[in-house]
């Protein structure tokens, strides 16, 4: 009971950092709070990260550290743009998706073994995401970035599984948001707008501590028990965002898109029992 409920609580925090980047952008650019919640997540982290007896693995491999971030940071981008631009539990559903492209790149990258089960989950969790986006209709720029940020997230998640051979969740949690820092910063150059006064910075301040609460928690659930036991809770982050959107930025509640979310979280929960299966 203990895990779900540390992954119900990260799903409230991100979910509630997707509506203050949303708030946010009306003062300041999606893809410059990328930076500062890197920058200021460096400072958080750092005391824990220095706590360590052994700082960097000596096996570290530091081209996959690199990789890592960067798509982390083109993750990042495109999802914080993605929060501005469509509902924020459109937002939410599309990465849902994220899973079904780990499991996809890791049968073609990673040479991991698959079954027709598996493979009906993840083509079905495809058309799930496809009703979501719905390219029959206007196809929006919130929902591209949206899709494009699950892919690069499934590739940073895919090298995550190499780099955790060797290294410790805190170590790969610091890595990232220094290497990142750089990365989102040039892109934020160009829409460079320094915060005009205390409250903007204040809110950059709570985004960069909500998503590292957010990633502890998450951190801790998966520490405690299997990803099968906790995929199907990861739903609560639909319904969190969900009723921000709705309370805060006045959203349409939107049934094909909580119904087809629920649905790509079933499939990631079918795929994630038959690996689990597999270990055994």
């Amino acid at each position: 009971m203990y895990p779900i409920l540390q992954l119900i609580v990260s799903c409230f925090l991100f979910s509630v950092l997707a509506a203050l980047i949303k708030y946010n952008a009306s003062f300041i650019h999606p893809t410059e709070q990328a930076f500062f919640r890197n920058l200021f997540g460096i400072f958080l982290l750092l005391p824990f990260f220095l706590r360590q007896n052994k700082l960097v693995n000596f096996k570290s491999n530091y081209r996959l550290l690199f990789l890592r971030g960067f798509f982390g940071g083109i993750t990042m981008i495109l999802l914080f743009y993605a929060y501005t631009l469509i509902p924020l539990s459109q937002a939410m559903a599309i990465s849902f998706s994220t899973p079904l492209f780990i499991y996809f790149g890791g049968i073609f990258f990673l040479k991991e073994n698959t079954d027709k089960q598996k493979t009906f989950y993840m083509l079905l969790g495809f058309v799930l995401t496809l009703v979501i986006i719905r390219p029959d209709l206007k196809l929006q720029i919130g929902s591209i970035f949206a899709i494009i940020s699950s892919i690069t997230h499934a590739i940073a998640g895919l090298i995550v599984k190499k780099l955790s051979e060797t290294e410790n969740v805190l170590t790969l949690m610091f890595s990232l948001v220094l290497i990142m820092t750089p990365i989102t910063f040039l892109p934020s150059l160009y829409v460079w707008d320094t915060p005009s006064n205390f409250f903007v910075f204040f809110l950059l301040i709570i985004i960069a501590t909500t998503a590292t609460l957010g990633n502890f928690f998450w951190t801790k659930a998966i520490s405690l028990t299997t990803l099968t036991n906790l995929m199907p809770f990861d739903f609560s982050k639909l319904i969190f965002a969900t009723i921000l959107g709705v309370i805060f930025f006045e959203e349409k509640i939107d049934l094909i898109t909580i119904l087809c979310g629920t649905g790509i979280i079933i499939c990631n929960s079918f795929i994630a029992k038959n690996i689990s299966d597999e270990q055994k």
